[in-house]
């Protein structure tokens, strides 16, 4: 004997656990997204681009060559600890801006002064990536500082504003 039409209903489930599920799952997407943007930022940073573009070094950080690369990265790590020093500086800067934010009424004068300091550290900044900049040119052939030239002019070309 078969046993048709008889089977036992499918039990709903509860809207709550519907919630629950779909909450879970947008949780489980957002940290994935972070995993992978760790990652990607890790995988750039295997180049030295990123930290050598902190430096005011824009469009020469992917036009050097990756041995340039890791040479200038070498000249800049011996600044190391006043780096730190200055990129914590601008960090506390960043942070003293955010409290003028949240002073009531606001603090105008707290917050052009944590501007000041920011612009100061950050053309520090740019004074060390350049310096080393420059010292690692300086070692370059007539011919190499030729290629760097077209690789810059290219880079520009590429992110520049008058791309087409």
């Amino acid at each position: 004997m078969s046993e048709t039409g008889n089977a036992p209903p499918v039990p709903r489930t509860a809207r709550w656990v519907k919630i629950a599920l779909a909450l879970s799952l947008a949780l489980n997407l957002a940290i994935v997204g972070m995993v992978a943007g760790v990652v990607l930022r890790a995988g750039d940073r295997g180049d030295g681009a990123p930290e050598l573009r902190t430096l005011g070094l824009g469009p020469f950080a992917l036009a050097l060559t990756r041995d340039d690369r890791d040479e200038l990265r070498g000249r800049i790590e011996r600044h190391g600890e006043p780096l730190r020093q200055e990129r914590r500086a601008i960090g506390q800067a960043l942070r003293a801006v955010q409290a003028a934010l949240l002073a009531e009424p606001f603090d105008r004068a707290a917050a052009e002064a944590a501007f000041a300091q920011s612009r100061d550290l950050a053309g520090s900044l740019q004074a060390t990536g350049h310096g080393a900049l420059l010292d690692q040119i300086e070692t370059m052939s007539a011919g190499e500082r030729t290629e760097l030239a077209e690789r810059l002019a290219r880079m520009m070309r590429r992110f520049g504003p008058d791309r087409h």
